[in-house]
């Protein structure tokens, strides 16, 4: 008896160590009607190798399983939670342990919401001393409907969370090479420069906010418009790839 004590014991600390180091999302997996909600509606899954589906589907498993969600005004189903895993996963694909570990929490709004604070309306945002991600589903389906504009909520915001998580000491922290992004953040306060002073940019007028919101605009247009991006601003889009590490403009020409 003493023996399988001590063996439970053992499990259950290797257990905690897993969850506690981010690798426990190594053992999530879909079940086969989360995998075919994935696969019907997701097109970054559908056009990735299929080492990346892998790896996909277990970011997505993480984020629906691992992490918790609230539904204001609404009840979320399991395909919102999946859709926006995928969406996580879409970003995230390329660093092969990083599930944002902090962002425990994603809160769900039918539709565009009144912000307490300003009174105005937002579509999405981030918390990061909450850990929380907050997106409007309406807003959220409606960038994935018009996959050309480069207005994805559901983009901008986990991009958010992600440039949050680089920072955040927990185990998760640094992944972005700072050679790599003291060379973005000189590339981007040259172009906020130049949206500042209305010059002719190709990223839309928000990006020129501030350096997270930038980080944010320069995403959802290199998920939705990569060969343009590429030609436009080549230097921008190789760092930004080099970031990601992934080529959304690689991946669309050989499909």
């Amino acid at each position: 008896m003493g023996i399988l004590i001590t063996l439970g014991l053992a499990l259950l600390l290797a257990f905690w160590a897993a969850a506690s180091s981010g690798l426990l999302w190594r053992t999530r997996r879909l079940s086969a009607s989360e995998r075919a909600t994935l696969a019907k509606y997701a097109i970054s899954y559908q056009r990735a190798h299929a080492k990346d589906k892998a790896r996909m589907e277990r970011i997505v498993a993480t984020m629906v399983h691992d992490k918790e969600w609230l539904g204001v005004g609404l009840e979320v189903a399991d395909e919102m939670k999946v859709m926006i895993g995928a969406c996580a996963a879409q970003l995230l694909v390329g660093h092969s342990d990083l599930v944002l570990k902090h962002f425990e929490r994603f809160v769900i709004y039918p539709d565009s919401y009144r912000d307490r604070r300003t009174g105005g309306m937002r579509q999405g945002e981030v918390r990061p001393a909450a850990g929380t991600i907050v997106i409007s589903w309406d807003d959220f389906v409606n960038g994935y409907a018009h996959t050309r504009d480069a207005h994805n909520v559901g983009l901008h915001e986990l991009a958010h969370a992600l440039w949050f998580e680089n920072s955040i000491v927990n185990g998760e922290d640094h992944f972005l090479p700072p050679v790599l992004l003291q060379r973005w953040n000189t590339l981007a306060e040259a172009e906020m420069g130049r949206i500042r002073a209305q010059a002719p940019s190709f990223f839309r007028d928000y990006a020129g906010t501030n350096a997270a919101e930038f980080f944010a605009v320069a995403v959802e247009y290199f998920f939705e418009r990569p060969l343009e991006f590429r030609e436009s601003l080549p230097e921008h889009y190789a760092v930004l790839c080099s970031l990601l590490k992934q080529d959304p403009a690689a991946t669309l020409v050989l499909n």
